[in-house]
């Protein structure tokens, strides 16, 4: 859950609280009021809630003390629906309708880390008409790989429990793209434990750690400026 969700969250908590003894309090008072229960004082605030204030009152003062309850709940109400449409948003991301469109997902690649070097992953992947899950834990990066057609796994990718929601047990092949050696490593060691059969291509950031990467299980290692040296090279000598 991103940063402004939590705090979506945390503020719905309050408000709604808010609004609860609120409501008790307007109850209480039109209680003493009108001299009647308290079962009584709260049927005729949500009545007059409900009725937005048409409602009549017995003094001039009773109508007025309707307008501000009426006034003060909408605006909490309001602002509540504000803070559900943002938690909302992250469902796309990955609540409830992601694990849905999971749930039979099986011969897909799975994109750790949705940086540059990801996102060519997968859109190459993409283009050749395989299934891709990336697996980002970034809110912003997710969603904006979201908004460009990708299905997108918000979360850690170093957690067995993201790996497993993205359904690694299902996967042909993962790709480890993160910008650190040591969480790859992590990640073809972790990939190969929940998927013995799983192929797994992985990003090398420093030659020093091909050994590492070997020893742990991966089938293909890149190193990305190494590559991109080599193809600069390439093309410029056919160019001559």
């Amino acid at each position: 859950m991103s940063d402004e969700s939590r705090q979506a969250k945390k503020e719905l908590k309050t408000i709604l609280l808010i609004l609860i003894i609120f409501i008790l309090v307007a109850a209480i008072i039109i209680s003493a009021y009108s001299r009647v229960g308290i079962a009584n004082a709260l049927n005729m605030v949500f009545i007059q809630i409900l009725s937005a204030g048409t409602g009549t009152s017995s003094s001039a003062l009773g109508n007025i003390f309707y307008v501000v309850i009426i006034f003060l709940t909408l605006g909490a109400t309001f602002y509540m629906f504000e803070k559900v449409i943002i938690l909302l948003s992250e469902v796309k991301i990955g609540g409830i309708l992601m694990r849905a469109s999971m749930s039979s997902m099986k011969g897909h690649f799975i994109v750790c880390g949705g940086g540059m070097v990801g996102m060519h992953v997968a859109e190459k992947l993409k283009k050749e008409g395989k299934k891709v899950v990336i697996v980002e834990n970034d809110h912003n990066i997710a969603e904006n790989l979201a908004k460009r057609g990708y299905t997108v796994m918000e979360g850690d990718c170093m957690s067995e429990e993201t790996l497993e929601k993205a359904k690694i047990r299902t996967a042909s092949g993962i790709i480890a793209c993160i910008g650190k050696d040591s969480i790859n490593v992590f990640l073809v060691l972790t990939s190969k434990d929940l998927n013995p059969n799983i192929k797994i291509a992985t990003r090398v950031n420093d030659l020093r750690s091909r050994n590492e990467f070997e020893r742990a299980g991966a089938d293909v290692i890149v190193t990305p400026d190494i590559t991109g040296g080599y193809e600069l090279a390439d093309k410029i000598m056919s160019k001559n």
